[in-house]
């Protein structure tokens, strides 16, 4: 029983963990070389490229929209990523 618990527990831990997209590891160090960042932590520069990637996600979406016509503006990453 207390096994069965351990791997629940191990697996509900690894399903919480944030999955960071592979293919954007050039692009998130071109962002922290291009804007000076450091963090302090690998969980905090894990929790920054999270936000970053999410909203890398929102403004390209943005700009796919601003194509269609839909907006008529486009958006970019800055500092604040």
């Amino acid at each position: 029983m207390k096994v069965v618990i351990a791997l629940c527990v191990l697996f509900v831990g690894a399903y919480c963990v944030p999955v960071l997209d592979e293919q954007l590891n050039n692009q998130w160090n071109l962002f922290k070389r291009v804007h000076e960042k450091q963090y302090n932590s690998v969980e905090e520069e894990a929790n920054r490229r999270n936000i970053w990637e999410a909203n890398l996600a929102k403004i390209q979406k943005h700009n796919l929209e601003a194509d269609l016509g839909i907006h008529t503006y486009t958006l970019g990453m800055n500092r604040f990523g």
